[in-house]
């Protein structure tokens, strides 16, 4: 019953990481372009190449930041920041793909855990039923064997009345 489930969960996992490395990718792409366009050739740029920029951009996207590639111009910085704010909510992203992937797991250890103690739970009450069907069948053969009709006592009118109050 858990493996559709657990199928599923990794299935989301994995449409989850390809999203994350497409759009990583596509930030890259898009802000090292972008940097290029605006800064080459501008003075005190640092951006001598396509490859800087995107080497710029991959840094500054993880957070790392070498501070070897910076944008000299407002807009460079502008395409900057929103480098800086999507690599910020990609590794968060990541992050919550690694958390639903381990609290999943752990989840799915807890939910065998408790079927296996709800088994056992069952088996044990189901001894203690048997045993006190057993205690009422042998309570109800000993009422049948001492009451008047067992012994053929005839209990209508009166008198059958006051043996049964007895």
């Amino acid at each position: 019953m858990s493996a559709p489930r657990s199928r599923i969960t990794w299935a989301v996992v994995a449409r989850l990481a390809v999203i994350v490395t497409a759009v990583s990718g596509l930030v890259v792409l898009a802000g090292g372009t972008a940097v290029w366009f605006v800064e080459r050739g501008r003075p005190g740029s640092t951006m001598d190449s396509w490859g800087d920029a995107l080497w710029w951009s991959l840094t500054t996207m993880t957070t790392v930041g070498y501070g070897d590639h910076v944008p000299a111009t407002t807009t460079g910085r502008l395409i900057g920041a929103g480098v800086m704010v999507a690599g910020v909510a990609i590794i968060g992203a990541v992050a919550a793909v690694v958390a639903l992937a381990v609290a999943r797991r752990v989840a799915l250890e807890e939910e065998r855990a408790m079927e296996a103690e709800a088994e056992t739970l069952e088996q044990r009450l189901e001894v203690r039923l048997a045993g006190i069907e057993a205690r009422l069948a042998g309570l109800d053969a000993l009422l049948r064997a001492g009451s008047p009709t067992a012994a053929g006592e005839d209990t209508s009118g009166p008198q059958g009345e006051r043996q049964l109050r007895r």
